[in-house]
């Protein structure tokens, strides 16, 4: 198990749910969904909705489905989403994003593109990759926030992976 990942899945679910609660009847993206984690932290937190889930390694999409939580699963690289504008209520994403080789900078327009409008949009990146200037992860965040494309409701530092010395940065923003 990538340990980045776990400890992300957690304090994503963990920011998310102060904002949402047990809500129910939500449609959810598990952006990157790997084992599934994302889905089962927030099914164990009460949180009932449509878990929908994407990932690149058919491998982690078996896992994801062994979990019995999705409603649908698709392989797919990033920053390619395969869904229509405005489908979820929610976008998650945690041990994906602003980790080298997982992902693109312009995969967070297409992430907005498919959140809801006021929809919740919660991820968390490593913070010296996305300080980088190479990565593009804070200049095209930036740029969506600065386009009023996206609110955001709480970035928090912690760990991203503890073992290693490795800061994640963690946002919950709101689509505009």
């Amino acid at each position: 198990m990538f340990e980045g990942g776990t400890y992300a899945a957690k304090k994503c679910c963990q920011l998310l749910h102060q904002y949402i609660g047990n809500s129910s009847n939500l449609a959810i993206l598990d952006l990157g969904c790997g084992t599934g984690d994302q889905g089962r932290i927030l099914r164990e937190m009460g949180v009932k909705g449509f878990f929908y889930g994407i990932d690149m390694s058919p491998g982690m999409l078996e896992s994801a489905k062994s979990k019995g939580l999705y409603k649908e699963l698709k392989q797919s690289i990033l920053p390619e989403i395969p869904y229509a504008d405005n489908t979820f209520d929610i976008v998650i994403s945690a041990g994906t994003l602003c980790s080298p080789g997982n992902a693109p900078s312009e995969s967070l327009p297409e992430i907005i593109r498919v959140t809801k409008s006021a929809g919740l949009l919660c991820f968390s990146y490593r913070q010296h990759w996305f300080e980088n200037q190479e990565s593009g992860w804070k200049k095209i965040h930036e740029e969506m926030l600065e386009a009023g494309l996206m609110k955001q409701l709480c970035c928090e530092v912690d760990n991203y992976i503890p073992t290693q010395n490795i800061s994640g940065l963690y946002f919950v923003c709101h689509k505009c």
